[in-house]
């Protein structure tokens, strides 16, 4: 390949900024959520707590003096409690002590309601922290109409238009042995609320199914002798997860508030673990690693795990080398402490980086096991922007654009984005998705678009060893008709006819492509696709994911080869490879 060819290269690589990619921006936490919050009926009667035992047991599940108790044997009112059955699948070898059997579950729910709401706090015995505006016995619940919770958002309806408003449900799980009720589980359900959003949440009542605590989930000898057990209590957080969404759907005073088409989840530790069973994640059933499937939900379209439990380096919670994450299919935002050593971040990142969904893992500098209040806005900022990003929610246009640039909440804990994989978004008015490949015996990418070459790929059209990186971006075949969009050809090139690598390269810059082509060294196959050139200041425009090019520095072996991707941490791996990160080139809708 000729020289000029690589001091054209070189040029270009000059000429682009050195900066952040994509997640560039460290914002401030989100304000508190502008809707007052109303909670199912959970009121207790303090007279039905046995001699020795505390509300927490009740709620937590745990067993007192070898009598095992839960919170529906200390409610007021059980028939203004939401609670359910869950039917636990008839497999003896996952579920030895429930096999086929109904598992009774109460649950909470909170949501936003109307201003005028004049129900009661509830004070909770023992701790005494307030459930806000508790649902009365024989009231339906007080769901906020669809015109104030529109005025909130400074928009307008007929104020005659006193239905519900759709709310994005949440799904949440709490940690092991906890309850939704327990110290900081309430603060963060009532704040999700606050933002707008129904959050439902079951009593898992661990202790139920085994009696794991948290400090024996990295005790390998107690696994090894009660393992069995662990894995119903780890596979029955689903089961009551999908169960309680079930109940919600049908119920009266409920459904006609749910936006089906949103619906989320957000779960801690063991939560977080449950989280991704939901989104279609495999767990370990044995000792060996062994996978088995979980209970699945495809209603939940995107999910947060807030210090989420993915097992120990010797037992990993998703299978051997933990390639039952493989399954997970949707969105998911983990955020994970660098000194938790019960749910240890660089087990959860394995995790991570094996789904096959967007994904992305934010990094809380010496965060441990723990959730702080002085971190709520660092949770909250990430949570709530993330659901509202990839749950579409109408309220929240901004939100998908505000996500691509974030990498840090002011405050708390200092944090960043140490994961962040973009799967696009369904195709819509013409577009397609440009399909990253790797060749494991060249050591080489390409990106395919167009259905007839992925597919020919896919079935070895190209040559042993390609095979999807599970990465992409979306483009245009032809030149799209909207004004707006503002797209330029893709020029493509190929290096083998003129001698040069057995490698392609694709440029969006006119001025480069001219160059390329009058090089002699690569040979101009066309135009490859259409997309948003980078802007003169070499940025994107609002709403737009970077398109990043990194290049392998292979001249010299006449092996040249360049990556594309919206990734930050993809650039940031292939940095550390050796190779140099030539900065933004392309900009792609997500």
């Amino acid at each position: 390949m000729a020289p000029r060819i690589a001091l054209a290269a070189m040029a270009l690589a000059l000429a682009l900024p050195a900066r952040a990619l994509n997640h560039d921006t460290v914002v401030a936490p989100l304000p508190a959520g502008p809707f007052a919050v109303a909670c199912s009926n959970i009121a207790q009667d303090a007279s039905l707590i046995a001699p020795g035992a505390s509300a927490t047991d009740y709620w937590e599940g745990r067993p007192v003096d070898g009598v095992d108790h839960y919170v529906d044997q200390i409610l007021a009112d059980p028939a203004a409690v939401v609670q359910f059955d869950a039917l636990v699948p008839d497999i003896r070898s996952l579920y030895p002590g429930h096999a086929g059997d109904p598992v009774a579950f109460v649950a909470i729910v909170c949501y936003p309601t109307s201003r005028s709401n004049a129900d009661p706090d509830y004070i909770l015995p023992q701790t005494g922290e307030a459930i806000p505006h508790m649902q009365l016995p024989g009231d339906a619940p007080k769901l906020i109409s669809a015109s104030e919770y529109a005025v909130a958002f400074g928009t307008h309806l007929d104020p005659a238009a006193q239905f519900p408003a759709r709310l994005p449900l949440i799904v949440y799980s709490h940690g092991l042995t906890g309850s939704p009720i327990s110290s900081g589980y309430v603060e963060v359900m009532v704040q999700l609320a606050a933002h707008g959003f129904m959050v439902a949440a079951p009593f898992h009542g661990d202790p139920r199914f085994s009696r794991v605590r948290i400090e024996d989930i990295s005790d390998f000898f107690y696994l090894l002798r009660d393992f069995d057990r662990v894995v119903e209590l780890q596979l029955m957080r689903p089961v009551a997860l999908k169960a309680m969404t079930d109940y919600l759907l049908a119920d009266p005073g409920f459904a006609p508030g749910i936006d089906t088409q949103r619906i989320g989840g957000f779960g801690a530790s063991m939560g977080g673990e449950a989280m991704a069973a939901l989104l279609g994640a495999k767990l370990t059933t044995s000792l060996d690693r062994n996978c088995s499937d979980s209970v699945h939900d495809p209603r939940i379209r995107a999910a947060v795990g807030y210090v989420p439990y993915a097992g120990q380096s010797f037992l990993p919670a998703f299978c051997d080398s933990q390639q039952g994450a493989e399954g997970v299919n949707r969105p998911y935002l983990a955020i994970s402490g660098t000194a938790d050593t019960t749910a240890p971040i660089g087990v959860a990142q394995r995790a991570v980086n094996q789904f096959g969904s967007s994904r992305y893992l934010v990094q809380l500098i010496d965060g441990k096991h723990e959730f702080r209040p002085e971190d709520a806005g660092d949770l909250f900022t990430w949570t709530v922007t993330f659901l509202d990003a990839y749950l579409d929610v109408p309220t929240d246009p901004g939100a998908m654009a505000r996500f691509i640039h974030m990498n840090g909440v002011t405050g708390g804990r200092d944090d960043s984005m140490v994961v962040d994989v973009h799967v696009p978004f369904a195709n819509t008015g013409g577009d397609t998705d440009v399909v990253e490949f790797y060749n494991s015996l060249l050591g080489h990418y390409f990106m395919a678009a167009g259905a007839g070459e992925i597919d020919g790929i896919d079935h070895g059209a190209a040559g042993p060893g390609w095979e999807r990186t599970g990465e992409a971006f979306k483009a245009w075949l032809t030149m799209p008709q909207d004004a707006f969009t503002l797209a330029v050809p893709v020029c493509r090139f190929y290096g083998t006819p003129a001698g040069g690598p057995n490698s392609h390269f694709f440029t969006a810059s006119a001025s480069e492509c001219s160059i390329v082509k009058a090089s002699g060294g690569w040979y101009y196959e066309g135009i490859g696709f259409y997309i948003r050139p980078v802007d003169p200041d070499g940025r994107c425009p609002d709403g737009y994911l970077e398109v990043s090019r990194a290049y392998n520095q292979g001249f010299p072996r006449n092996d040249s080869n360049h990556r594309f991707s919206t990734s930050d941490s993809t650039m940031a791996e292939m940095a550390r490879k050796g190779w140099v990160v030539e900065g933004t080139v392309m900009c792609t809708l997500p």
